[in-house]
């Protein structure tokens, strides 16, 4: 698998975990994370399906890009990383029905160009 191939799986995998650790802590509801209720809470997140899976991606997706790092620049796999920033957007819109303006359609593009023009 060509390194390109391995960051976008890295960086979507690292996405998806996000949307689902925000699924699992919407089912969570308000955590104190106080000193006396910090065990219990760890153990609800823990037994979220949700977090679990999230955590799950988080940390393969952590693993392929220590791989990555040993195969290409930190130049040029670093900025991909900000795709993240687009597949999460479009996630949160799709699952969460979170709000969609043009303001952020044009942030979306200019990380795609940006990382067209750094990577050239």
């Amino acid at each position: 698998m060509s390194a390109l191939w391995v960051i976008l799986l890295s960086v979507g995998m690292g996405a998806v975990g996000q949307v689902l650790l925000k699924a699992g802590a919407n089912r969570l509801g308000e955590l104190s994370l106080a000193p006396a209720t910090l065990i219990p809470d760890v153990f609800r997140m823990v037994k979220t399906p949700e977090i679990l899976i999230g955590l799950i991606l988080f940390g393969t997706s952590f693993l392929l890009w220590v791989k990555v790092l040993t195969k290409v620049e930190l130049s040029y796999a670093y900025p991909m990383m900000s795709l993240s920033y687009v597949i999460v957007f479009v996630m949160s819109f799709l699952w969460f029905q979170e709000t969609f303006t043009m303001q952020k359609l044009v942030g979306m593009a200019v990380i795609i160009i940006g990382i067209i023009i750094i990577n050239k």
